[in-house]
């Protein structure tokens, strides 16, 4: 495994912004797309680059692919039998990282779909499989993995903050058979880590287009014969929406170098926190031009703020780090974040 130079990633950042601009439809997967691209190649080589070029470029074009999928059930594949056809996988519900637990009747179906289901032939659904007594378990239960035919399940529309998203949420015990689960504990726990540093990378992307939509417009907009980026509480609001988006940056590339699920979760975190600093200035320094409907700006930061509830909102992932840092314990596990 080498390390990409800076015109290759140049090259497969102008690449990937090309078929992101052109392959918007709302839930699908890229995987076919990025074939052409040799992907599988470019991901062994440097995956931690690749995918955070893909994630970035991703949030900067506002896609609304299944690329996170990818990402998860690429972990899972160990655990999963040979797929029937196209998978999606079921995410816990914004805010919460573990599976829906189980009740009397059986193995209830709660979770969110990064898609509609028009050309999915199973799902793949994490639930609780009893006690975990692995090292550094404190949550009494492990996790494991169903596969449910799509057509079995009932979905209904999610409305989010980002009207511009078609997630929907699976619901109720699912009406035909469900395979026998897997045990998934080792393997949902690098998922969530691959997860959470691709939702970093994302949030990065949508907050550096919100920043530069934010640059050009107070470079054009002139006050008392000045352009307004001139002034020095707008220079300051910018300054401090930058310093974030590098700290953000700074802290995935730990997360890639780490390789573990704790500095996972510092990286979305710092994410998590960098779009609520960067929507706030941008927005801030835009005025009302940053909330048309016409402008993209709002696009960006309604992307951002919708990304950074999945896999814990940095304000539960911030205070789950805190807690553990003051009270003298280890990293704690994934799964209790």
């Amino acid at each position: 495994m080498t390390t990409m130079d800076a015109q290759t990633r140049a090259l497969l950042s102008e690449s990937l912004r090309e078929l992101l601009g052109t392959s918007d439809r709302a839930g699908t997967s890229l995987s076919g797309a990025l074939a052409e691209l040799g992907w599988d190649e470019v991901l062994a080589e440097d995956p931690a680059t690749a995918t955070t070029l893909l994630f970035r470029e991703h949030g900067r074009a506002l896609a609304r692919s299944r690329a996170l999928d990818d990402v998860l059930l690429a972990e899972l594949a160990a655990v999963l039998p040979a797929a029937p056809g196209v998978r999606a996988l079921v995410h816990p519900l914004p805010g919460a990282t573990e599976a829906a637990p189980p009740t009397a009747g059986g193995r209830p179906l709660s979770g969110l779909l990064l898609g509609p289901l028009d050309d999915i032939a199973e799902l793949v659904v994490p639930v609780p499989s009893g006690p975990d007594s692995g090292p550094g378990s404190r949550s009494g239960t492990g996790t494991g993995i169903i596969t449910v035919p799509a057509a079995a399940v009932r979905v209904t529309p999610v409305a989010t903050f980002d009207r511009d998203l078609s997630w929907f949420r699976v619901q109720g015990e699912p009406t035909g058979p469900a395979r026998p689960s897997a045990a998934a504990g080792p393997a949902w726990d690098s998922a969530v880590t691959a997860g959470r540093r691709a939702l970093a990378a994302e949030m990065i992307g949508a907050c550096a287009g919100a920043l530069a939509l934010a640059a050009e417009h107070t470079t054009a907009r002139v006050q008392f014969g000045h352009p307004i980026a001139s002034f020095q509480a707008v220079r300051h609001r910018l300054a401090e929406a930058h310093v974030a988006l590098v700290a953000a940056e700074a802290a995935l590339a730990a997360a890639w170098a780490d390789g573990g699920g704790w500095a996972a979760a510092v990286a979305k975190a710092t994410a998590g926190r960098m779009q609520a600093v960067v929507s706030r200035h941008v927005l801030q320094v835009c005025g009302a031009m940053g909330l048309m409907e016409e402008y993209g700006l709002r696009r960006y930061v309604t992307r951002a703020a919708v990304l950074d509830t999945l896999y814990g909102p940095h304000q539960d992932l911030e205070e789950t780090i805190g807690a553990a840092l003051l009270g003298g314990m280890g990293p704690p596990r994934i799964a209790e974040f």
